[in-house]
């Protein structure tokens, strides 16, 4: 005799998957996908390099659902028109970035393009199948600039942070309770300060309308750990004033001394011009719902609250500290 099955029992998982395709200077791609829902955030590579380094991971073009973008520098934008005369995939940005795309850009996009903005409540959110795609505005000397948050059922699942001058307090509300971060991590200020670069452009770096330092990173990270961030990618390493060594051995530095009790947190540096491996969320439908993070101030800033609130964790054996696996993801992640 067969068992019944009791259905109330079984409990769906949906996965979302993610990595980052490029990271640096020489162009940013980040990949998120969830069921045959696939987006892009930037596409700052050539066109025949995103279809590339797509195939490496088992995806075409033809795949991609939709292309977000921050801002709209070149290492962001680059492979927009071509990948858009061909592949009429709906693009997201905000108006003033399009505004300051060169014309032919601008009409490769005209029949694809949507306008989204951090500062409208109804505007700042997109939701495509399984997944709500969310900006919040960053600090960057770019005409605008925003970061992107990816969630499922109102879970916050990846956080994207990049070109940020400093972290702002959207920028900690924003990523604070993602399962994954793709944190900037630029540039280390010895190398800068005694790099080639005219003198003008070491200032813009190192501007609160810049890029971040190894150091202004690091310290971030134990915060955005307590509110239950489990992998930690860093990204946009400057391929002139960074080094993969240098970015990990500051954010490993501040994550071991912080003690956070945490568990295991995975800590790795997004390959230049290669696709990470992949990585996996799984949210099960069914079980009780854990707490979002709640908003909080930057813990960093000057006008931070006395108070931070944290996302409760479970218990952990006081003896346990988070372990920073380098290798667990591929060549340089």
């Amino acid at each position: 005799m067969s068992e019944k099955i009791n259905s109330a029992n079984l409990i769906k998982a949906t996965k979302i998957t993610t990595c980052s395709l490029s990271s640096g200077s020489s162009g940013n791609c980040v990949f998120v996908g969830c069921g045959d829902t696939n987006i892009l955030i930037d596409a700052g590579r050539s066109a025949k390099a995103i279809i590339e380094l797509l195939a490496e991971i088992g995806r075409k073009i033809t795949d991609i659902s939709a292309i977000f973008i921050t801002h709209e520098h070149i290492d962001h934008v680059s492979a927009l028109k071509v990948l858009i005369s061909r592949n009429k995939i709906p693009v997201y940005m905000v108006w003033e970035s399009f505004d300051n795309l060169s014309d032919d850009y601008k009409s490769a996009l005209g029949g694809v393009i949507n306008f989204i903005s951090p500062f409208d409540k109804d505007k700042n959110y997109v939701n495509i199948g399984g997944l709500t795609v969310e900006c919040y505005s960053t600090p960057h000397d770019s005409a605008a600039s925003v970061g992107y948050v990816i969630k499922h059922n109102s879970k916050k699942a990846v956080g994207i942070a990049t070109d940020v001058g400093y972290v702002t307090r959207e920028v900690t509300e924003a990523v604070c309770g993602c399962k994954i971060i793709y944190m900037e991590s630029n540039h280390d200020l010895e190398m800068l300060k005694n790099s080639s670069y005219p003198a003008q452009i070491k200032q813009r770096i190192k501007s609160r309308r810049g890029h971040l330092s190894n150091i202004d990173c690091a310290e971030t990270l134990p915060y955005f750990i307590k509110n239950g961030a489990e992998k930690i990618i860093l990204y946009h390493l400057s391929g002139e004033n960074n080094t993969k060594e240098l970015a990990m051995h500051e954010s490993k530095k501040s994550i071991l001394a912080a003690k956070l009790n945490a568990g295991t947190v995975y800590l790795g540096v997004a390959p230049k011009s290669s696709p990470s491996k992949m990585m996996n969320i799984k949210f099960e439908q069914g079980q009780a719902k854990t707490k979002e993070a709640k908003p909080v101030l930057n813990p960093l800033g000057s006008d931070s609250a006395k108070k931070i609130i944290h996302t409760p964790l479970p218990k952990i054996k006081s003896r346990e500290i988070p372990e920073i696996d380098i290798d667990n993801i591929a060549e340089g992640l």
